[in-house]
């Protein structure tokens, strides 16, 4: 049975070859060359569809590429100009607390000259007076001294004398105040006045033989040297508290 069925099978592929070789021969030679055109022509244009759109997508590639790398290149650049921004905002903020530090030296520096001539202004008021104290306390002890080492004409003459020369001092230092307008020089003045007063009033007593001569000599020397001592004070607290 199977040897027949494959006979059968074998009789039907012939005959279906037999038919096309049939159909072959029956077309004419035109229409069999119009076929073949026809069928290159399907496959130039399939291959110029197909290069077109491999072109084509290559060329989206490419555009997508460009479009990515312009995309990073802009991308980089705003974060370079970020960056840049940062920066000037830091250096911006460096710069300014530069500037407070450097002004804050200057103040400081300022502030450190001025303390340096107010102290040296305050060294030389001092000295000036404790010179002048003592001056003045070594002049009454000399006074002192002369009631009993001094002849009595002579010691009057000597405390004429020391009344004229303080008087002419006084006078020299007041037109020197004035000259510059400065109030200690005044002081001084009105101060070398007083010394004057009581060098006559000493002159006096002396001439009179007054017995309390010695003690209003003592009581003198002590008051100018606590008057001296108080000054010097007083113008040390001033400028502790007011800085003058």
């Amino acid at each position: 049975m199977k040897k027949a069925e494959d006979n059968d099978k074998k009789e039907k592929i012939s005959e279906t070859k037999t038919e096309s070789k049939e159909t072959t021969s029956k077309k004419k030679p035109n229409e069999v060359k119009k076929e073949s055109i026809e069928a290159t022509k399907k496959e130039a244009v399939d291959e110029v569809k197909s290069e077109n759109k491999r072109i084509i997508k290559n060329s989206i590639l490419e555009i997508s590429a460009e479009a990515k790398d312009n995309l990073n290149l802009q991308n980089k650049k705003s974060h370079n100009k970020n960056e840049k921004a940062l920066l000037k905002e830091d250096d911006a903020v460096i710069s300014h607390e530069k500037l407070e530090k450097i002004k804050d030296e200057i103040n400081e520096s300022k502030k450190e000259s001025k303390d340096k001539v107010k102290n040296s202004n305050l060294r030389k008021k001092l000295v000036r007076n404790l010179g002048i104290a003592i001056i003045v306390t070594v002049y009454f002890l000399f006074i002192d001294l002369g009631i009993n080492s001094i002849p009595i004409t002579a010691y009057i003459l000597d405390l004429k004398t020391f009344a004229v020369f303080i008087a002419i001092i006084s006078i020299v230092i007041f037109e020197r105040a004035y000259k510059k307008d400065e109030n200690y020089l005044a002081i001084h003045g009105i101060e070398m006045v007083a010394l004057g007063i009581e060098t006559l009033l000493l002159l006096n007593l002396y001439s009179a033989a007054n017995e309390y001569f010695n003690y209003i000599l003592l009581g003198i020397t002590l008051g100018m040297i606590v008057y001296y001592v108080l000054k010097c004070l007083l113008i040390y607290v001033r400028y502790k508290i007011k800085g003058k």
